[in-house]
Parts: structure tokens; sequence; C-alpha cells
């Protein structure tokens, strides 16, 4: 077989790299990882999460794959959350306080305010979730300087305290988010 997917698994194989596999007729069927072996028909790939866990190797039809994604933001940044697995898996200890009663939104965002060190992640309206860093908070609206899943900055936003119905303070996706906005930030310097 002499083709550029043949070139791209001779590479992901040799070289441990990375690629993202998109089949047909499965829009959510995306799976990434390393060529692990394949021939003219098959292609088998050591597959990772999300969160850079290994996740047992998957046998794939060549027919069936619409594309390959080589070398883009996603997978760049999940090489990077696979060589640092281990601190995305060390979490904080998070203290919540809840003598805020009805105010209790406010209370707990107040005490997250202002942190470089911790990323929250909001229901708002029981509709919507955003994570960010939360910045300045008052007893009406507070500012969340959003953060995409690949730790890009998304800009600034203000919400109401009184819509906040949720939030998830230094969980699994907050500390993904928060390690590569951090390495990526320092790629910019």
């Amino acid at each position: 077989m002499s083709s550029l997917f043949s070139e791209i698994f001779e590479r992901s194989m040799g070289k441990k790299e990375l690629i993202g596999i998109w089949k047909y007729d499965d829009e959510n069927s995306f799976i990434c990882g390393y060529v692990v072996n394949y021939d003219e028909t098959l292609v088998a790939i050591k597959h990772y999460t999300e969160y850079g866990k290994p996740d047992g190797v998957m046998v794939e039809q060549i027919s069936n794959i619409i594309n390959i994604d080589i070398n883009d933001d996603y997978l760049i940044s999940l090489q990077y959350i696979i060589n640092n697995s281990k601190k995305l898996d060390k979490e904080n200890e998070i203290d919540i306080d809840f003598s805020g009663g009805e105010m209790w939104q406010f209370k707990i965002l107040q005490e997250n305010s202002e942190r470089k060190d911790r990323i929250v992640s909001l229901e708002i309206n029981r509709d919507e979730s955003f994570s960010g860093f939360i910045g300045k908070v008052t007893v009406s609206d507070f500012m969340l300087k959003r953060i995409g899943k690949l730790g890009e900055d998304e800009g600034s936003v203000v919400y109401r305290v009184e819509d906040v119905t949720s939030l998830s303070i230094n969980d699994q996706d907050c500390r993904k988010r928060l390690m590569l906005y951090n390495w990526k930030n320092s790629l910019t310097r």
C-alpha cells in the first residue's frame, strides 16, 4: 500500500506521533493515538482518552476512515497532556464555605476570585457551561476569563451571580484546561 495514509501510519508507528482518525457514518467516532500495526486493510491504534490516559488498542478497517488529522492543535495539546498525565491526576484539596446561605454563589465565587492556580466550571441557568478564571466579583455580578478545552483564552465575560446554578472547582477537566493554558502561555513569553 503506497499512499499518504500508509506514510502517516508508518511515521506514527516509528516516531510515536499521535494521529486522529475520523470514520465514515459516525461523526462522533474520533480515535486518537499511536499506530501500533497496520496492513493493506486494517490499522491498530493505541488509543488515548482526552485526559491523556491509555484506553486500549482499537482496530479499524482503513476503508472506513474518512480522514486523518496530523499535527493539529488538539493532537499537540494531547501529547502534552500524555507527557504530563501524572500532574493532571494530582487533585488539590478544596475547602468550600457554605456560610453564605442564600448567597452561596457569591460566597464561592468570591473565594475563588483572582486565583491563577484554579479554573472553575460554571453552569449558567441550568443551560450552558463555561470554564475559566474568576475575576472581580460583586454581590450582583462577576467576571469570568473563559478558557477553552485546549487551554485557549476565549476572552472575558460578565455574568450575573444569581444565574450560576452549579459549579465545579478543580475537576479533571478544569485541571486539564489550566495545565494547557499555563503551558501555552509559557510558550508565548
